[in-house]
């Protein structure tokens, strides 16, 4: 078990809302099927604003609570939390939609850890705002995939 602080989690979900979006942009451009293509860059749009709103959520908490330390066991990158899905160009908008909510999980239950790790209420206070955060956006994320695959 690894001891990180709140910015290292905090760093490590920006990172990787970044290579999600990234990702997400890639198989925009080599998809043939509109659809999935529109889908793909609304996610895209949606991870860009998930890593500015981190970005921004650093610059407004304390260096306190920032710099706070406990025991950190999740270090996954993108592949590890994508083993699993069958990725490819030919992608359907369910299989886009199922690897997004994969990977809103991944972010809910690192969250989710955090909160009942902690045993300082001000860290408690960051993570659960985190977790509170992401669960709107995976209902949003859903909301959108219905609009999109209704089309």
């Amino acid at each position: 078990m690894q001891f990180k602080t709140v910015k290292d989690v905090v760093d490590h979900s920006r990172l990787l809302h970044k290579q999600i979006s990234e990702h997400y942009h890639k198989l925009s451009e080599e998809t043939s099927q509109a659809r999935v293509s529109m889908l793909l860059e609304y996610l895209k749009r949606h991870e860009d604003h998930l890593e500015q709103t981190l970005c921004k959520f650093e610059q407004d908490k304390s260096q306190k609570v920032l710099e706070s330390w406990f025991q950190y066991a999740p270090d996954q990158d993108l592949k590890d939390v994508l083993s699993g899905l069958n990725i490819n160009e030919n992608m359907s908008t369910d299989d886009v939609v199922e690897m997004a909510l994969k990977l809103d999980d991944y972010f809910i239950d690192l969250y989710q850890d955090m909160v009942s790790s902690s045993t300082s209420t001000p860290v408690k206070e960051v993570f659960q705002n985190l977790l509170d955060m992401e669960e709107h956006e995976k209902i949003q994320l859903a909301k959108t995939a219905l609009q999109i695959n209704d089309m």
